[in-house]
């Protein structure tokens, strides 16, 4: 596994543009599809900017809306969001994309890590600045009152009622009404979605890029280092906060995006 800070990234996409670029007809071998999720509250249009990079290096790139868009705010539960993915996965594959990378933003980003390790044959998944770290967040009182609350639900056979309940989003505490079963699927320590054990089932290479300004990925270098040894497994800081990781870390995705298209 790799880290990389602010520097070390710097020099190692100028070294990958220079020297690890592999011949044009090994790279028009295969088209890459990137599937770009957006975050909690976020809409497909937040990832434009990756968008229009990938598309003028020559990828493929679709942008779902999750169940945790602005307009559908908990819809699903956490595993069954997955179908937006999916249909998303289907789609790139009829425009012609013959290996597919699945990348987000983070709720997005927790949500690739999930979904690559519960799907073969991805070919890399990239998490841009993954959050939230649930099995810390679960305990903040507010959460923590309403999954008590949500499971309380639950044990008397009102699982699919609606309520509202407490969420956070980069610190900003907020109210949603979803049901208590989908609710605990998102929040609960043992949700689906933790990303330390979801980086450990991972069988594709991971490229995790994180802020140095972003106090939500505090817990990240810890997850990052349960993913399965890969030379491909880049953990790259840069200067941002949350919201502009992803187009701070614009060229190092193209960077390793160069290379995994040669292997």
């Amino acid at each position: 596994m790799r880290r990389l800070g602010i520097f070390a990234a710097t020099v190692a996409v100028l070294a990958i543009s220079l020297c690890a670029a592999r011949p044009t007809s090994v790279l028009a071998a295969e088209k890459l599809g990137v599937v770009l999720i957006h975050g909690k509250e976020g809409m497909p249009g937040q990832m434009q900017g990756l968008v229009t990079a990938l598309n003028a290096a020559g990828y493929l790139a679709e942008r779902p809306e999750m169940c945790w868009s602005r307009r559908r705010i908990y819809d699903s539960a956490y595993l069954d969001c997955f179908a937006d993915i999916d249909f998303t996965v289907k789609k790139l594959k009829a425009e012609g994309a013959t290996s597919i990378v699945i990348a987000g933003m983070s709720l997005g980003g927790n949500a690739a890590v999930g979904y690559g390790a519960r799907h073969e044959g991805m070919k890399g998944i990239i998490a841009l600045a993954p959050a939230p770290a649930i099995e810390f967040i679960s305990k903040l009182p507010a959460i923590a009152k309403s999954l008590a609350e949500a499971q309380s639900m639950i044990a008397t056979g009102r699982g699919n009622d609606k309520a509202t309940f407490a969420d956070i989003n980069t610190g900003r505490p907020f109210e949603v009404e979803t049901t208590a079963k989908i609710y605990v699927s998102f929040f609960a320590p043992d949700s689906p979605g933790v990303l330390p054990d979801n980086a450990a089932k991972l069988k594709a290479p991971l490229l995790i890029v994180s802020g140095q300004l972003d106090p939500t990925q505090r817990s990240v270098p810890y997850a990052f280092a349960r993913a399965p040894s890969n030379g491909l497994n880049w953990h790259v800081t840069v200067a941002s906060d949350h919201r502009g990781t992803p187009a701070a870390a614009r060229d190092v995705v193209l960077a390793w995006l160069k290379i995994l298209a040669g292997q």
